[in-house]
């Protein structure tokens, strides 16, 4: 599985000939892969060949990198995985397969670095986020991490232990009194937020989805560390009838309704911050510039911006008009694909955060691609 420091691994790899081959397909039941793969692979390898114009050096290395990649169709995926991805270079000697519990565009890409895009579309749909479901007596919180329930963590409230010497477990009401109860209800509520603190401390998750009655919804948030709290994103409803898997699909639409209007949010962030001395930046090449800065701290992109464009060899800045020449170096200039992949990469490479956003009128304005810049 991938993570942002492995990804940031593979990011940094380069091909000394800058003929890094890069392929996506999707393993689905629902397509006969093992099938068409080939044949996908080996029309795009020609197109590639035709369009790049490559001498015969040049087509025999990306010849011997896809013949890696044929390969690996021949393996077995687990049951889990949809979607493939595999980097191959034999000049550097990296050669990596990828599996993924989501469909993935089919796609072969030829250039100096990984096409690492795809991956970090795939970290923002199956970022882990927690649910914790809360009553005044049992609650649980649930590890949501992929696209499958990781861990389940139950806890009792403590007046469920109290026993009569006959009838065995005792009903709280008839074993304390009003205020005592409340008291056992607090307390139960503390062990709950300590557990979900506990889970916070470990990196990855960013997002809390709290389903109880919104009486107790309320009372729980106070018992929540300031941490937590700003965790929490959405609130569902409580229902005991309701399965374990019917909880997380709504679960999971809320952390999704959420997401999307975090997107929004961030886009209108960058949006009111452009201008001089503002911490917002749009626009490919405003945005590439201050990705060459360092000044980026969140990027923000349009997950359908794919616009081809050129990059430098040397410092692998990005342009959309072609040149022979880097304005930054003056080092060397490839054509990409996608010159959004490649702001994505640098962003990667450089330790800055990257949000994919669909459908967010602001950022489709601003030109598909912004973000938030550490200083002005």
């Amino acid at each position: 599985m991938i993570t942002r420091d492995s990804l940031k691994d593979l990011a940094g790899a380069r091909s000394a000939d800058g003929l890094f081959l890069s392929a996506f397909l999707s393993t689905s039941r629902l397509d006969d892969w093992r099938q068409t793969a080939p044949t996908f692979l080996n029309s795009e390898f020609n197109r590639l060949i035709k369009e790049r114009g490559l001498d015969k050096n040049g087509k025999r290395h990306v010849q011997d990198n896809l013949q890696r990649i044929l390969d690996v169709v021949q393996y077995d995926v687990t049951s889990k995985t949809e979607g493939l991805s595999v980097f191959a270079d034999g000049g550097s000697g990296l050669f990596q397969r990828i599996e993924l519990p989501l469909r993935l565009s089919n796609r072969l890409v030829l250039g100096p670095s990984p096409y690492v895009r795809p991956l970090i579309h795939a970290l923002s749909r199956l970022e882990p986020f927690i649910v914790v479901r809360v009553s005044r007596d049992e609650s649980t919180i649930y590890v949501v991490d992929e696209l499958h329930l990781a861990s389940e963590t139950d806890i009792t409230g403590p007046y469920l232990k109290s026993t009569d010497r006959e009838t065995g477990d005792v009903p709280v009401k008839e074993y304390y009194a009003a205020a005592r109860q409340e008291t056992l209800v607090e307390l139960h509520y503390r062990d709950v937020a300590q557990a979900l603190d506990r889970l916070l401390r470990k990196p990855g998750v960013r997002r809390v989805i709290l389903s109880a009655q919104h009486e107790i919804a309320a009372h729980f948030r106070k018992s929540l560390s300031p941490r937590a709290a700003k965790r929490v994103v959405a609130e569902i409803a409580w229902d005991p009838a309701v399965t374990v898997a019917q909880l997380l699909v709504t679960a999971r639409e809320a952390r999704d309704g959420a997401r999307q209007a975090e997107m929004e949010r961030l886009a209108a962030r960058i949006a009111e911050g452009l201008g001089a001395h503002g911490r917002g930046v749009a626009g490919f090449d405003e945005t590439m510039g201050a990705l060459h800065r360092g000044q980026v701290r969140t990027l923000l992109v349009d997950g359908e911006n794919r616009p081809s464009g050129w990059r430098c060899v040397e410092c692998d800045f990005a342009v959309l008009i072609p040149g022979e020449t880097c304005p930054m170096c003056r080092g060397g200039m490839v054509p990409v694909d996608d010159a959004v992949g490649e702001a994505i990469r640098v962003a990667i490479l450089q330790g800055t955060f990257v949000e994919v956003a669909e459908n967010v009128e602001v950022l489709e304005s601003l030109g598909g691609i912004g973000g938030l810049l550490r200083y002005a």
